[in-house]
């Protein structure tokens, strides 16, 4: 059984890997809840500072996520758009795997976009616990459910260019999960270019779709 040295050496392990990707500009995102959001932000805000007006070092945020909590997920969102806008960076978003619910919302706030050809998408109506009397926890559903429908809505329309936020609320908002392939998503604009690859032997280079 490892003793204290042996967990004194996986944790500076853990440490030194961890600044490896900070200088890389790397963060993995999976489980979205407020904890994440915290190391999320502060890792992103240490990225930016570290490569201030250096838009030809963008940062990229890997996304391998089954969704979690709207709240989080905005949160880490609007710390993306503060360092795009405050340090002057470009943010690339990549799905290696899948992305629902609230991973999926994530992926939009990329400035670059990328799935790989064996990832998914899922977008679905969000889902709320509320504890309180019955007339007044209606309401407040009936309040969340409006604003961030009307929130998520606007997003979509505006980074797709493609349908008004009604359109987007619908679709979203239906009642039925929504899985969509790489090619559905550059249908609706959800990416930007999609890495396919060629298992042929001698051949590992990806090939780039785009809409």
């Amino acid at each position: 059984m490892g003793g204290p040295l042996d967990l004194e050496q996986l944790l500076r392990g853990y440490a030194e890997r961890r600044a490896e990707l900070d200088r890389a500009g790397v963060a993995f995102v999976s489980d979205i809840n407020d904890l994440e959001a915290e190391r999320f932000s502060k890792s992103v805000l240490l990225m930016a500072i570290e490569r201030r007006n250096r838009r030809d070092l963008p940062l990229t945020i890997y996304i391998n996520s089954g969704g979690g909590s709207v709240g989080a997920g905005l949160a880490m969102m609007e710390m993306m758009a503060r360092v795009r806008r405050q340090y002057g960076l470009v943010i690339q978003t990549v799905v290696t795997g899948y992305a629902y619910s609230m991973g999926a919302i994530l992926f939009q706030a990329g400035d670059r976009r990328v799935m790989g050809q064996f990832s998914t998408l899922m977008l679905h109506g969000t889902q709320w616990m509320l504890v309180g009397e019955d007339e007044k926890v209606f309401k407040d559903y009936l309040k969340l459910a409006t604003h961030y429908q009307g929130v998520i809505g606007n997003l979509f329309a505006q980074r797709t260019g493609l349908h008004d936020a009604a359109w987007w609320r619908d679709f979203i908002y239906n009642g039925r999960d929504k899985f969509l392939s790489p090619q559905e998503c550059l249908e609706l604009r959800l990416v930007d270019e999609v890495m396919s690859y060629e298992f042929a032997p001698g051949n590992d280079q990806p090939r780039v779709e785009r809409p």
